[in-house]
């Protein structure tokens, strides 16, 4: 059980992350009222984001309030973000844009070592005698990434990585929430079959997980620990949509704020990382916005994230 847990995501170490990406696509075929609204990937291929829908003057506020936020937050640690850089929903889609141009080789982003989501983080957090018991207990890694996830998301105000959290993606849709009947639908859609396997891999990886808590962890620990299988999956997902890769390669994950933020595009200049320093790969005009090459396989962003590819459209008509 331990390797097929540990297959599973590994097999999202090359398939990084997009923080906040929606739309219905997997939607029951019959369903007329989708209950949201779809947003279909551009034609340029950027994948659309979280805050997929209208926002109003206020919520648009709190974004930026957000942003703000986040942006000291993360240089107080050490980092650095381009002060040309803002977050907006545009078209219906949260990006990060450029407020003003910037020459390629300018330096758009430092990352910290020290703001790394892990399990050593765990270690040292509020909870950390927790975790050491886990640890002890041979739980998962990247099980303890998720309970850390899911302590520190319900800790609040009160928690160091609040700033970051606030611009992590709240819902999900994506192949976690299809029923039994939908997945053996998708099975059977053209050019879906690997998504499907995907699918069966991420769900069965869950399960284990959850499984190993409800019988290792709930009947002890703390009350704070005592998490529901929604909360479970929210940080599962997480995890595995915005999630890199120890340097080690031993596929446990870690979380990397800001590294997950910008959008998804194939082929954009700027590649995904989380280590060291990203600068602008070619000269960037004001208005536009900041897309990464998270390196991601049609298979992932369908599974990962419900948007359709030109290899599988998933259960949208």
């Amino acid at each position: 059980m331990a390797r097929t847990s540990r297959l599973a995501l590994q097999a999202a170490v090359a398939l990084v992350c997009l923080t906040v990406v929606s739309g219905q696509f997997f939607v029951n075929l019959n369903d007329k009222n989708k209950g949201g609204a779809d947003v279909a990937t551009k034609g340029d291929g950027t994948a659309a984001a979280a805050g997929d829908v209208a926002v109003g003057g206020d919520q648009q506020v709190q974004l930026q309030e957000d942003w703000t936020a986040f942006v000291k937050w993360f240089r107080s640690n050490g980092g650095i973000i381009s002060s040309k850089l803002t977050i907006k929903v545009r078209n219906g889609r949260q990006g990060v844009y450029f407020k003003e141009r910037m020459r390629r080789g300018e330096t758009i982003v430092s990352f910290p070592r020290n703001l790394r989501l892990d399990e050593k983080t765990a270690m040292k957090g509020k909870a950390g005698h927790v975790f050491q018991r886990l640890k002890a207990d041979k739980a998962y890694p990247d099980l303890m990434v998720i309970l850390h996830l899911v302590h520190e998301d319900k800790l609040g105000k009160d928690s160091f990585w609040k700033p970051y959290f606030t611009l992590l993606r709240r819902n999900y849709n994506n192949i976690m929430f299809l029923t039994e009947p939908q997945m053996k639908t998708l099975l059977r859609r053209p050019g879906c079959e690997n998504t499907y396997n995907l699918g069966v891999m991420m769900r069965r990886t869950f399960n284990n997980f959850y499984e190993w808590y409800k019988k290792n962890i709930e009947p002890w620990a703390p009350p704070e620990f005592q998490f529901t299988r929604d909360e479970m999956l929210w940080g599962f997902n997480t995890l595995v949509t915005c999630g890199w890769g120890q340097q080690s390669g031993n596929g446990d994950k870690l979380m990397v704020p800001f590294s997950d933020i910008p959008n998804h595009r194939r082929e954009s200049a700027q590649k995904a990382t989380n280590r060291g320093f990203i600068s602008a790969a070619k000269e960037y005009q004001a208005g536009e916005e900041l897309t990464f090459d998270y390196g991601l396989l049609n298979d992932a962003v369908l599974a990962y994230y419900g948007q359709p590819t030109p290899d599988c459209r998933g259960l949208k008509r």
